[in-house]
């Protein structure tokens, strides 16, 4: 019988180990994605086009720098095969495509708002049926766009920046000093987004790393010329027209992008990139407000609702309704959601271009986050949100006040019916707790602390099960675990690389209930069987063993083990109880039990090793119970309680070592 569980391979000691590399997880296909709501489509057909300019007033570049998003829904609508969407999104794409509405490209703030035609364009890239229907000429207009507000972002953000590295005044391409790569997510979304954009455009770190390795600042200047994109070409030869600016000039910009690296991370590094993006813009414990809850003089906090908060105290608010800016604390609901959207872009863009590892311990984590703080942000829309920055109140935002201004119907919806169900595809919430019983998958590292970068405690092959202690634990962007493991192993894990073990890897039987019983596969020859064994209550009569069939009396047991009323633990020997050693017994330890039998010659031999103990013989070479001295097969494992319960768990053929160290399985006392 297989009871999904591994029945070879122990944890190895940390001195054999190392520290492990995590295999990659292969990657999803962007088919998976539904279309957003009718509504949101709708919508989003209504709003209108985005372009761009320098000219244009508010210092982001864009006219839609309120109600942008539209873009990105009509993308992911068509790329799920919603028509409807179709028209609508190559006016937009041939809209942006016109000589003076392209992106400014500066690599700075006005980078949030690019990303609702460079993420639209990686989409549509990976949309054959829209693709198709565009002109060599306007491909390549488009892979000039993205090269460019890549390597604008590339600049800004890179370790190689030099006013990083001086650790002065930064600058965008055009002399912009408006910006820091460090700054709130308004900022950050947009500039390491588009290094992330870039990435999916481009099909991933090697090849986006490859363009950046033969970039040549004067040609691609010249390549802007001849193909007539103004915007981006002021931006490109700023410091040439303007000598005087504080702008970089070509020959800064050259060695600066070639070898990319944020914060020590690599393009093809580019995950941890993302993750690194994720955990700042989602930081935050969810509140109600500034100050608990109060606010500063009525700003900064929710209109109602703070009462009936979901998810209060727990990790993932968006970071800008607890964060700084030049006035003091900044408590917004518009800027949270300036790092919604970008954010949701960005992802939008690695999940198309099949570069989200989809289920891994980096996306696992992330959604974790965003699975509260977009509940949070919503919620907060909904009941609505007097904004506190710059040191003055900003006045209440709400679907009410704020909602079509700045596009809620469609922006939620690239969440609430495309995103999260992609997501709860990969990540259903398993409902683990403590004392969940649970079974590894690929091979697992165990850790002595909740941290990636901690010791190991072993490597557990897959199929390994073992009993949740404690968590979850959110650390590094991580959901950790502690578990044991019915191997030996003792540590925390990562819920991806576990699930819940199968249902027949476990029973209980409980006080005035029945027998329990669970067929094995036959057994004619010497075998190891070992499983946990724990009670209820101490001083209670419970026995566990194996049958030829289906138990329903003692008798019925040719082999048993007995939490017995004398407080110790003892095995049947023909025709009665004895113990080879003296071994006390606990309610809540668990004990592991090996059995080693023999059912041609009718004996068998039990060692029980209790949590945190050494191993006891409780049995040598025991006869089978009398009325079962005739049996040639055993086919089955029964237990019964009186006085308490008995929960018999990680049930495998074959030794495994040291038990688990608190009760397993489901008690009812």
């Amino acid at each position: 019988m297989h009871f999904g569980c591994k029945t070879n391979g122990r944890a190895l000691p940390v001195a054999f180990l190392g520290i492990a590399a995590l295999l990659p997880v292969p990657a999803a296909r962007a088919t998976e994605l539904a279309s957003p709501s009718a509504a949101a489509v709708n919508a989003s057909i209504s709003a209108p086009f985005i372009r761009f300019h320098r000219n244009i007033s508010g210092g982001a570049h864009t006219n839609g720098a309120w109600n942008g998003g539209a873009s990105i829904t009509l993308a992911v609508a068509s790329h799920a095969g919603n028509t409807a969407a179709d028209s609508r999104l190559l006016g937009q794409i041939r809209y942006t495509l016109i000589a003076g509405n392209e992106p400014t490209s500066n690599g700075g703030y006005p980078a949030q708002h690019e990303k609702q035609v460079t993420a639209m364009f990686v989409i549509v890239k990976n949309t054959p049926h829209i693709w198709s229907q565009l002109s060599a000429t306007e491909k390549t207009r488009i892979d000039l766009i993205m090269k460019a507000t890549f390597i604008a972002s590339v600049f800004t953000t890179g370790d190689n920046n030099p006013y990083i590295k001086a650790g002065t005044q930064q600058y965008a391409l055009d002399g912009d000093s408006n910006l820091n790569r460090d700054w709130n997510p308004n900022y950050r979304e947009g500039m390491i987004g588009g290094v992330l954009v870039g990435v999916a455009y481009f099909g991933g770190g090697s090849a986006a790393n490859a363009f950046l390795t033969s970039y040549s600042h004067s040609q691609f200047v010249a390549d802007l010329t001849a193909n007539n994109l103004p915007n981006i070409h002021e931006t490109f030869n700023w410091k040439a027209a303007n000598p005087s600016s504080s702008a970089p000039s070509g020959s800064v910009i050259d060695p600066a992008v070639r070898t990319y690296r944020y914060y020590g991370y690599a393009l093809a590094d580019f995950m941890h990139i993302y993750e690194e993006l994720a955990n700042d813009t989602y930081q935050g414990t969810v509140n109600a407000g500034l100050n608990n809850g109060a606010g500063i003089n009525g700003a900064g906090k929710i209109v109602s609702g703070a009462a009936t908060l979901p998810n209060p105290g727990a990790l993932g608010m968006l970071k800008e309704f607890e964060t700084g800016d030049g006035g003091g604390p900044r408590s917004s609901l518009l800027y949270a959601y300036d790092g919604y959207r970008p954010h949701m872009s960005n992802q939008l863009a690695l999940i198309v271009s099949g570069l989200w590892p989809k289920g891994s311990a980096i996306t696992h984590a992330a959604v974790a986050r965003q699975k509260i703080g977009n509940i949070d942000l919503w919620y907060k829309a909904e009941k609505g949100y007097i904004g506190y920055s710059k040191g003055v109140s900003e006045g209440e935002a709400s679907y009410a006040t704020s909602g079509t201004n700045y596009g809620f119907v469609y922006n939620r919806s690239l969440w609430e019916e495309v995103l999260k169900p992609y997501h709860d595809g990969a990540d259903p919430d398993p409902g683990f707790a403590v004392g969940s019983r649970i079974e590894t998958g690929s091979s697992a590292q165990v850790h002595i602390s909740a941290s990636a970068a901690a010791l190991l405690n072993g490597l557990l092959p897959a199929g390994s099960c073992g009993t949740i202690l404690e968590g979850p634990v959110t650390a590094g962007g991580i959901i950790w675990w502690r578990a044991v493991f019915d191997v030996g192993a003792i540590g925390w894990i990562r819920t991806e690389d576990f699930t819940a073990a199968p249902a027949a890897e476990s029973f209980t039987a409980t006080a005035g209930s029945a027998w329990r019983n669970l067929a094995l596969s036959p057994q004619t020859g010497t075998f190891v069987i070992s499983f946990n064994m724990s009670c209820g209550a101490t001083g209670m009569d419970g026995v566990a063993g194996l049958s030829a069939t289906s138990a329903s009396a003692y008798s019925d047991l040719a082999v048993a083990l007995r939490f017995a009323t004398t407080g110790v633990i003892d095995a049947r020997n023909g025709g009665s109880y004895q113990a080879a050693g003296v071994l006390n017994y606990a309610a809540g330890v668990i004990y592991r039990v090996m059995l080693t039998v023999n059912p041609g010659y009718r004996t068998y031999s039990a060692t029980v090793t209790p949590a945190g103990g050494s191993p006891v013989v409780i049995a040598s070479s025991y006869a089978f119970r009398t009325e079962q001295a005739s049996v040639a097969s055993l086919a089955n494992l029964a237990a019964l309680a009186n006085g308490g319960s008995l929960t018999v768990s990680g049930i495998r053929f074959g030794a495994q070592g040291g038990p688990p160290s608190t009760p397993t399985g489901v008690h009812k006392d």
